[in-house]
């Protein structure tokens, strides 16, 4: 049976946060991925977060998003 992946089945939980807020823990990672990546700290995370979406993690999905919007801008 083929998932779909643009839904999860999982109930949506609301963000604790809106995505351009700093959190230590996400600066933290964020630091880490630029010092690892260097440009490509953005990619690398977005792997991230793709491994976390086929893995059904959603709150590790939305945290490695929130990670992305923020190298992005």
């Amino acid at each position: 049976m083929s998932r779909n992946p643009v839904r999860s089945k999982r109930p949506q939980a609301t963000s604790r946060q809106p995505a351009d807020q700093g959190n230590p823990a996400d600066d933290a990672i964020i630091d880490q991925a630029l010092a690892l990546y260097g440009s490509e700290a953005a990619t690398a995370v977005a792997y991230c977060g793709l491994d976390a979406w086929f893995e059904d993690e959603e709150e590790e999905f939305r945290r490695f998003t929130r990670i992305f919007r923020r190298l992005r801008n």
